[in-house]
């Protein structure tokens, strides 16, 4: 009994080998070498397999510029970031898996325009009326983050201003007339509009006496000479 069952097991290890053979030179036959313009699907490639190690590449983003009327002529921004993309190469071949993303540049067009007050020369493309008020280093206005600027956050000093990002962008150099240069580092909760809030050392008792005032502003292009903050 033993002996039929080795018999058998025997004839069908044979069988399989028999039958794998043949299923391994028709499966080779029966794969062509692709056309040059299209990506062979790996191992699959002429000569049966890959002559060269598969790998992915970086594939470079383009850039694209666009006139912006709103930032200073010569100004350069960027709107959108640029992402490499990624292909796949075999046999000298690729294809694009991830295609980039193109890097969107504003490039400014406002002319600039220059002012000189007290001998000293400030460089500006935008100048509005605005609605000013001041705050100091108390609890009570600024909240549990204490006088810091909300663009870096350093302390606050004279010559700081809480502005809307929306209207004057964190950093931006600006002329306050009756005041002097300033710069844009912090925002409020109550800030919006061409409404500025101008950060004061002083005591509660003169941010009072300040009140609300109307002063027409610059925007500068550039840091002021006589700016020390």
């Amino acid at each position: 009994m033993n002996k039929v069952r080795w018999t058998m097991a025997l004839m069908g290890v044979v069988l399989a080998f028999a039958l794998w053979g043949h299923s391994w030179h028709g499966h080779a036959k029966s794969h062509e070498s692709p056309p040059a313009n299209v990506l062979p699907q790996w191992p699959w490639v002429s000569g049966g397999f890959a002559q060269e190690k598969p790998h992915f590449g970086s594939v470079p983003f383009p850039t694209k510029t666009i006139a912006d009327s709103n930032l200073p002529q010569g100004q350069r921004l960027v709107i959108q970031p640029g992402r490499m993309g990624t292909d796949f190469w075999v046999n000298g071949t690729n294809k694009v898996i991830f295609p980039p993303i193109p890097q969107i540049v504003a490039l400014g067009t406002a002319p600039v325009h220059v002012i000189t007050i007290n001998g000293v020369k400030y460089s500006y493309d935008r100048v509005f009326t605005a609605l000013t008020t001041a705050y100091n280093g108390q609890f009570s206005m600024n909240g549990p983050w204490g006088a810091v600027a909300a663009w870096d956050g350093l302390p606050l000093h004279q010559g700081d201003v809480a502005v809307d990002p929306q209207v004057i962008p964190l950093g931006t150099y600006l002329y306050i007339d009756g005041f002097g240069p300033a710069r844009a580092v912090d925002t409020g909760s109550a800030i919006f509009g061409d409404h500025i809030d101008i950060f004061f050392p002083e005591s509660a008792q003169k941010i009072a006496e300040y009140g609300i005032q109307f002063h027409k502003v610059y925007v500068l292009t550039s840091r002021p000479p006589n700016y020390h903050g």
